[in-house]
């Protein structure tokens, strides 16, 4: 994911607002306030530095520098910026996870947008949710 390269936005959703439910974008989206629900676009999702999600996402690509507790799902690539705080599973084609973020989860690099399950192990035997 190159940083220098231009990103359009369509929507912004600035700081100190605060957004409950589904969204879903044409194009990118960039978030510097707080959002709960669900976040759909077919191009680049933004979780600014002041930026709290408490949402699954699915998008073609993601930056997360600030904080995101729910499912990332990218067909191309998801990086966390040193200021990332990210709870929850990630599936992508490419991970970058600069030094200094935070990232509690599971982590899938395939080009599929299945989530991975979690698995559970318990007196030798696997058992799967």
């Amino acid at each position: 994911m190159n940083k220098n390269r231009k990103v359009e936005l369509s929507t912004i959703i600035g700081k100190g607002s605060k957004v409950k439910g589904s969204l879903y974008v044409q194009g990118g989206i960039r978030i510097d306030g707080e959002i709960e629900g669900t976040v759909e676009s077919d191009g680049f999702v933004t979780i600014g530095s002041s930026g709290i999600a408490k949402a699954d996402i699915k998008a073609d690509e993601c930056l997360i520098s600030g904080t995101v507790e729910g499912n990332v799902v990218c067909k191309d690539a998801v990086e966390l910026d040193r200021s990332a705080r990210m709870t929850g599973d990630i599936v992508a084609k490419i991970l970058k996870i600069h030094t200094g973020a935070v990232f509690n989860g599971n982590s899938s690099m395939n080009s599929g947008t299945r989530v991975p399950k979690k698995v559970i192990i318990t007196n030798d035997v696997e058992k799967k949710d």
